[in-house]
């Protein structure tokens, strides 16, 4: 489980009760592992750790980019030493982590490499007792070099919600396992984002609602499960947390990832579900309670549960009960009344009975206000430039890109490095650097981004495969070619 300390309304100034209240939800959930992000905690909040005897990943601020102004990490290895003694008596602490997507917009790659080297040669100096860690960004390749700089690792990856579907991280791992069986992995970050105002009966990636966010977490918790050579996974993040440069969902300067919102007042059905799996004290919970309209005769019900067996009680009269060894219970067409229908559950657990409760409204039609304001992609790319026209009658052509020539294999960095390449991007896709994240993008492949989003306007399949047609016909020099870690 993922932490950043933060408070609506209070930023880091939170008291020891707020702590407390922090690691009480954590606990009731049953996770036994917290990753502290991407900073030195509280220390009140280290001896929490301890007291609940959690496994934890302590971890500094080195992340994204390396300052341009200091490539000798001086900062980040000055940070390292004090995070280490003065923290070096909790025995909670098992893992240091040393580096967050410091991939992402770091221009002198061959010195960010040489500081991670440095940074982990340092913190096992300074303690040899414990493992070293880090986080790297999805867009590091599986044999490349951060793979092997620590003792364990950790991959911040988000399929079902950037890019692809939830259900490839099975590939991906299963992949990366057989690449690197002696590479010890964890997934250090996975997430979608869920507001608790929207909702549907038929949820999908990026539609931000509560009912994704469930189904999300269900789906990849089932892989990870499958998956015992995990040494550990990560949601992220226990809680929503303030992100000023965001806006999504139709909400501002917020991550809304968390499994429990950004006041700690409401526990989101995801919530539930990992603590059906993880908690021992029993318990049921009806998803979907806040999804109180609901158009049509009937609907599904979702239950969540630790216990033996769940009956459902509609308007007082028992119809169906189902075997809550899979913990995640659907009991299909649910009858719905005229007017507000009573749903109870009842969870046998064998000497004693738990009990949940939720009102549904029958309505004509789906309540417009469930929905998250529809992003208009046309508008914001017109906002950062021109969009070369682009023939969407021209057919797709197999492409082969031999060794020794661009791609969209290849970085934007390197692409907009060379002046040849550049012209051939800027014809195709425009000049990205006028993007204000494009500081961000450069050291992402192109394939990479296109993957993020398959409904792009500048990295669909037609402009790429046309950008491959063009940048395959130049070659690399010799110096330019393979990965250079120097």
């Amino acid at each position: 489980m993922a932490r950043h300390q933060d408070r609506k309304d209070m930023g880091w100034a939170i008291t020891a009760q707020q702590h407390d209240e922090d690691m009480a939800l954590i606990r009731e959930m049953g996770a036994n592992s917290i990753r502290l992000a991407h900073y030195q905690h509280d220390q009140y909040f280290y001896d929490l750790c301890d007291r609940a005897g959690m496994v934890v990943w302590a971890e500094i601020p080195f992340i994204t980019r390396m300052s341009e102004t200091d490539l000798t990490g001086a900062n980040a290895k000055l940070q390292m030493t004090e995070l280490i003694r003065q923290n070096y008596n909790h025995p909670s602490i098992l893992f240091w982590g040393i580096q967050n997507e410091i991939q992402i917009g770091s221009k002198n790659t061959g010195q960010v490499r040489q500081v991670v080297r440095e940074l982990n040669e340092l913190t096992k100096h300074e303690d040899p007792t414990r493992l070293t860690t880090m986080a790297n960004m999805f867009i590091v390749d599986d044999q490349d070099e951060y793979n092997y700089l620590t003792d364990v690792i950790g991959y911040n990856k988000y399929y079902g919600w950037y890019n692809g579907t939830a259900e490839d991280f099975a590939p991906w791992i299963d992949q990366f396992h057989q690449t690197n069986p002696d590479t010890c992995l964890s997934i250090s970050e996975y997430g979608a984002e869920g507001i608790i105002e929207y909702h549907s009966d038929e949820p999908v990636v990026k539609d931000y609602t509560e009912e994704y966010h469930a189904l999300y977490h269900e789906k990849v918790w089932r892989i990870f499960a499958e998956r015992p050579f995990l040494w550990a996974t990560y949601v992220w993040n226990m809680f929503d947390f303030g992100a000023n440069v965001r806006d999504e969902g139709g909400v501002k300067g917020r991550n809304n990832k968390g499994l429990v919102t950004y006041d700690r007042k409401v526990k989101k059905d995801a919530f539930y579900m990992y603590k059906a799996h993880w908690s021992r004290e029993p318990f049921v919970h009806i998803a979907g309670k806040r999804h109180l309209e609901r158009a049509g005769d009937s609907t599904d019900l979702k239950v969540y549960t630790n216990c033996g067996a769940v009956s459902l009680i509609i308007n007082g009269v028992k119809t169906e009960t189902l075997s809550g060894a899979d913990k995640i219970l659907l009991f299909k067409d649910v009858r719905l009344d005229e007017g507000y229908t009573m749903i109870e559950v009842v969870a046998d657990n064998g000497e004693e009975a738990f009990t949940d409760r939720a009102f549904f409204k029958k309505v004509a039609a789906a309540n417009s206000s469930y929905s998250a304001p529809v992003e208009d992609k046309g508008e914001l790319v017109a906002n950062w430039f021109t969009l070369p026209e682009q023939d969407d009658n021209e057919p797709l052509v197999e492409v082969e890109i031999p060794e020794g020539v661009y791609s969209s294999g290849d970085t934007l960095q390197d692409l907009m490095g060379n002046e040849e390449t550049k012209q051939i991007v800027i014809s195709v896709l425009g000049d990205l650097t006028q993007i204000p994240m494009y500081g961000m993008m450069e050291n992402f492949k192109v394939d990479a981004l296109a993957s993020m989003d398959n409904d792009s306007l500048l990295f669909n399949k037609r402009a790429i495969n046309k950008l491959n047609q063009l940048l395959v016909k130049i070659k690399k020099l010799p110096e330019a070619e393979g990965v250079s870690y120097e």
